[in-house]
């Protein structure tokens, strides 16, 4: 049985679900945002370091940890309350699931794609960039400053107009709803009002660079799928294409060696076993790192391309049955 960990609206689970059932592998689903309320959980150790543990869904289905092999971090959601905790006990329940979901992603015996703890730190973008570096592919110039007359500096010394973006998290949620914030270009007009702001908050500027086209590359196991998106074919989608994703044409993309091997090391470099790249291609052909999500969407691309990565997810899943 394959375990995956995720919430009620994930379609690409779907997908793998789908899939993994035509070859005839039990999944069980694990939606975090019913883990208090429609699953039973016990976990056993005896005066002999024996242990065993199950989760049991509400239909009764039962997934034996003890006997589990591999797990898939899809994209859980740790909204245990379909809301966020309020009083005092309702944050402490909160903080005892997490550290049960912390136990689960502990136990020697599973594999997951990938590893929760590993991931969690690569998937920092600072060290991404000197990792790429260290390679020798190209990165953007970036600062990350509160400082504003250093902000000012770097803003001069990238030409008066750089690309404002989120350290982390590009998204937010605003009355319920969660919304992405995308990144900005900002030229001499708007930095100089705003620039005293940035000793509010930790800020990441970035060199702007001139883009011929951009690519979603995706890394799974050692197998490397690229998808070209013309983002300057639309002005909406020229600075920031990931909110206006469907009117952006996609195709599948041919990678340079040197490149599909820098993916494929990096990869392995981080302990990742599978991950969303975006580059930048310019206009005199030079390839620009940007970042790598190891929990990166996918499913668009597919659509869009009929490229088989949720195939080839589904055979990554299967191939740690048997190790």
């Amino acid at each position: 049985m394959i375990l995956i960990f995720t919430n009620k609206q994930d379609t690409h689970t779907d997908e793998v679900i789908r899939k993994l059932h035509k070859k005839d592998i039990e999944v069980f689903r694990l939606n975090s945002e019913d883990l208090l309320r429609k699953y039973k959980i016990n976990l056993y150790i005896d005066e002999n370091g024996l242990w065993n543990g199950e989760i049991t869904d509400e239909l009764g289905r039962i997934l034996n940890l003890a006997k589990l092999k591999v797990a898939w971090l899809r994209k859980p959601d740790f909204d245990f309350f379909g809301k966020s905790a309020e009083s005092t006990e309702e944050q402490f329940i909160v903080s005892e699931t997490k550290a049960f979901v912390n136990t689960l992603y502990s136990i020697p015996s599973i594999k997951w794609i990938n590893d929760p703890f590993i991931a969690n730190q690569a998937k920092v973008k600072f060290q991404q960039l000197l990792l790429a570096n260290k390679y020798g592919v190209k990165i953007p110039k970036t600062l990350i400053t509160t400082q504003p007359e250093t902000a000012k500096e770097f803003f001069i010394e990238c030409g008066e107009e750089v690309l404002v973006k989120t350290i982390y998290t590009g998204n937010v949620t605003i009355n319920g709803m969660n919304q992405g914030i995308p990144s900005r270009k900002i030229g001499k007009d708007d930095f100089y009002k705003v620039y005293k702001n940035i000793s509010l908050s930790p800020t990441q500027l970035q060199e702007y660079i001139e883009k011929a086209f951009e690519l979603r590359i995706t890394i799974i196991g050692k197998k490397v799928f690229a998808v070209k998106i013309d983002s300057q074919a639309h002005e909406e989608t020229q600075i920031d294409w990931r909110l206006h994703t469907q009117i952006n044409p996609h195709s599948i993309f041919e990678l340079p060696a040197k490149i599909e091997k820098f993916c494929i090391d990096f990869l392995e470099e981080q302990k990742l076993l599978y991950g969303a790249m975006d580059f930048i291609v310019t206009p005199n052909n030079e390839y620009v790192f940007l970042e790598n999500n190891p929990f990166g969407q996918y499913l668009w691309l597919e659509i869009e391309t009929k490229i088989p990565l949720t195939e080839e997810i589904c055979n990554l899943l299967i191939s740690y049955l048997d190790a």
